[in-house]
């Protein structure tokens, strides 16, 4: 119990250390790891298109931070001077209107009436370069000195008021355009939005002084001269004095040439004054929230968890139930007066103490994190898959403990459950989480409870994981219906295991399966393969009948073995060691078989008539390939005959096993050949194949082949369902179990003292 503790203990803080090295680090492989795992899209915090590059190097970056500054002090303190300098011409404009409109001013003599007040506010320049080209400034003045000078004739007579009134529109048409640019320079200062500049006044002329004496013939001069031509503003900002003292080359190319680098096209392109400015790069961090954190730790925790309790859990109940079954000891604890059940329970907690403790206590601290996290509601899913594949999955362990402890050790027993679950449900967890195939929910009980964990860790895109809904061509009703199956068929396992652990408590040699839970099993197989070929060819491009042949054999290709497994497991044998079939359930069992056959065709054929009306194939001419589905008829029977004709020896299995298995690779060979030439005969004839390549023009070495290895499938048919096979050892069986008889009774297991 307290080593339970300890181990959750450290597998949480390992799983805390875990997360926060993934969400926390900012390098760039932590950042390659977060994109795979779908934490993050891989522009997300830079390096898109038309976004800054990332820099993972904080020197780097504090040295992209002062170069950026730099240039942003250079825009904002030259923008702000064009603003103060637009605001005051405007003023000036309105000044002169409302002396106009006030005053009786003679405009057609002296110039503006010789009146030095409207000559200064009219007339003197103001210099709004880069805003403007210096022919643009001159040409305003000049605009309002003409409009002075204009006359009308009105009835053969000069009109003197003309002027006045040609003047006031182009104080208007001006004051109209400088407000277009005091917007404009609005715009542009936005981009740099947050730069702050220090405003104290500084002397204007002075500052000309001190300009124009640094370089009075060359960029010095020319810059005094633009510092000086500000109308009637006096002062300007102590930020453009001090780039004006120590930065003098630069701040002359801001203002002289317009489409320096460092304006970032704002006078050049007409879009550029609505676009932000952005770093040439940013510092890297990781875009992790601490909600996102905890629900990827309660999440992992949540996966250990289940780990504990559904791996680790009934990989020791199958150790010890076949360490139990392996020293004879089963017979000796049900005389004490526990029921099958009592037994069960006792194999699952008994010797699970540690794996439960650890998983209960990794569940409720994950259950925590994510209740608060991702809401209480979003645990009910898995929380039930959880549970209820733990309990089918102690019990399936719990029959093929008992049944594998007969034969192998008992540590083996264990290595081989975890390999049988831990395989395939990485395989089916892999599959359903890329979007490959949502068929992976079918491969044993960790796919469905990894994938209800995975949708509740926050990450885009796993929400409907649990439903196999993720990946092109995903159906969301077919998803709902394979976790269902999944559940459904898995649960059927467990039950039947169960079934089968209560009879061979009392009878240790005892099948493993009945015929009927042998054909329920079966029936379940047929469904699973069909539910894969439904779900493959809504996520393949599934567009001639070649892609769809190929689907329909990934999705059958495991129902022989397995089959033929079940159909083995369920015959019914005498209850002692060494028990084998008799000739007559033997047959029995061959036409079951046949039901079985019969049934997998008919569902296989549904599911390929659903899918060729989906994808379109329906309308297209097509032929039943009769030729090759009796190929491959054959080598159902023959494989079925292998196992059942081993299964009536007692000595040289492996011998059957290696012949049998040989015609099984010819014939699977043939199987492919005899497809091909199938195929072409019905590309050139239009017509169907016939059974047994009648009248395809096959060459006469492939029939030649083919008859033998029917008849070797055939003769393999026949010497498993023979009954003088029987009738010649019946005595060497009876003196054999006389035999073993006396053996058990001088041979009784482990003595108890």
């Amino acid at each position: 119990m307290i080593s339970a503790f300890v181990a959750a203990l450290l597998l949480t803080g390992l799983s805390w250390l875990a997360v926060s090295a993934l969400t926390h680090m900012d390098s760039p492989a932590a950042q390659e790891l977060r994109v795979a795992l779908q934490l993050e899209t891989e522009d997300q915090v830079c390096g898109g298109y038309d976004g800054p590059r990332c820099v993972y190097d904080d020197r780097e970056q504090a040295k992209v931070d002062r170069e950026f500054a730099a240039e942003q002090r250079l825009r904002v303190a030259v923008l702000h001077e064009l603003e103060s300098r637009t605001l005051g011409a405007i003023e000036n404009l309105n000044a002169a209107e409302k002396i106009l409109r006030s005053e009786s001013i003679n405009l057609n003599g002296d110039l503006l009436g010789g009146r030095q007040d409207l000559i200064k506010l009219l007339l003197e320049p103001i210099d709004l370069r880069p805003l403007t080209t210096r022919e643009e400034d001159l040409a305003r003045v000049n605009s309002l000195q003409r409009a002075a000078y204009t006359v009308d004739l009105v009835d053969g007579r000069l009109d003197e008021s003309a002027g006045r009134k040609n003047l006031l529109a182009t104080i208007a048409t001006q004051r109209q355009q400088l407000h277009g640019y005091l917007q404009r320079l609005g715009n542009l200062a936005r981009r740099d939005r947050g730069y702050e500049i220090d405003e104290a006044f500084v002397d204007r002329h002075a500052l000309w002084a001190e300009v124009f004496n640094e370089d009075p013939y060359g960029t010095g001069g020319e810059l005094a001269g633009w510092i000086l031509s500000a109308g009637e503003l006096e002062t300007t900002t102590a930020s453009l004095a001090g780039l004006a003292r120590h930065r003098a080359d630069e701040l002359a190319k801001m203002v002289f040439e317009p489409e320096n680098a460092t304006w970032q096209g704002a006078f050049t392109e007409s879009y550029a004054q609505y676009e932000a400015i952005q770093k040439p790069s940013v510092r890297y961090r990781s875009p992790i929230n601490d909600t996102q954190r905890w629900q990827l730790f309660g999440t992992l925790l949540f996966g250990l968890a289940a780990f504990c309790l559904v791996v680790a859990g009934p990989v020791v109940t199958a150790t010890h139930t076949a360490r139990e079954r392996e020293a004879g000891t089963l017979p000796v604890l049900r005389m004490t007066g526990l029921s099958a059940d009592d037994l069960a329970l006792a194999m699952v907690v008994g010797p699970n103490v540690f794996p439960l403790v650890a998983g209960g206590l990794l569940l409720s601290l994950s259950l925590l994190a994510l209740g608060i996290t991702a809401g209480f509601s979003a645990l009910l899913l898995p929380l039930v898959v959880l549970a209820g594949l733990t309990a089918i999955t102690h019990l399936t362990a719990i029959g093929l403990g008992d049944a594998l402890g007969h034969r192998v050790n008992a540590l083996l027993v264990g290595a081989l459950l975890a390999l049988v679950i831990v395989g395939p449900g990485l395989l089916g967890t892999i599959l359903v989480t890329s979007g490959m195939a949502g068929a992976g929910l079918l491969l044993g009980p960790l796919p469905a409870v990894l994938t209800a964990a995975a949708t509740l860790s926050g990450v885009p895109g796993t929400s409907e994981l649990v439903f196999a809904s993720v990946g092109s061509g995903a159906d969301p009703t077919l998803g709902v219906t394979l976790l269902s199956y999944a559940l459904l068929t898995q649960a059927l396992l467990g039950g039947i295991c169960l079934l089968s652990w209560r009879r061979r408590v009392e009878q240790a040699w005892a099948p493993l399966f009945r015929p009927l839970e042998g054909v329920a099993l079966a029936l379940a197989s047929v469904g699973c393969s069909a539910l894969t070929l439904l779900d493959l060819s809504n996520r393949v491009n599934t567009q001639s009948f070649d892609n769809l042949n190929l689907l329909t054999f990934l999705a059958s290709a495991f129902l022989l073995p397995l089959l033929g497994w079940l159909l083995v497991a369920s015959l019914r044998r005498p209850p002692r060691a060494t028990a084998v079939a008799d000739h007559a359930e033997t047959r029995r069992a061959f036409w079951r078989f046949q039901l079985l056959l019969a049934t997998t065709v008919g569902a296989v054929a549904f599911a390929y008539t659903v899918v060729m009306e989906q994808t379109g194939l329906s309308a297209e001419a097509s032929e039943v390939m009769w030729a090759t589905l009796t190929q491959i008829v054959l080598v159902a029977e023959t494989a079925v005959a292998m196992l059942l004709l081993a299964s009536r020896k007692r000595d040289g299995k492996h011998r059957v096993f290696m012949i049998g298995g040989a015609v099984l690779i010819l014939q699977i060979a043939l199987a492919v050949v005899i497809y091909h030439l199938e195929v072409d005969h019905v590309a050139i004839t239009h017509t169907a194949g016939s059974p047994f390549l009648l009248g395809m023009d096959a060459s006469p070495y492939w029939i030649t082949f083919m008859i033998l290895l029917w008849g070797a499938g055939l003769g393999m048919i026949i010497a498993a369902l023979l009954r003088e096979r029987d009738l010649s050892k019946a005595r060497e069986e009876a003196a054999l179990e006389e035999e073993q008889a006396g053996d058990e009774t001088e041979h009784r297991g482990r003595w108890l003292h």
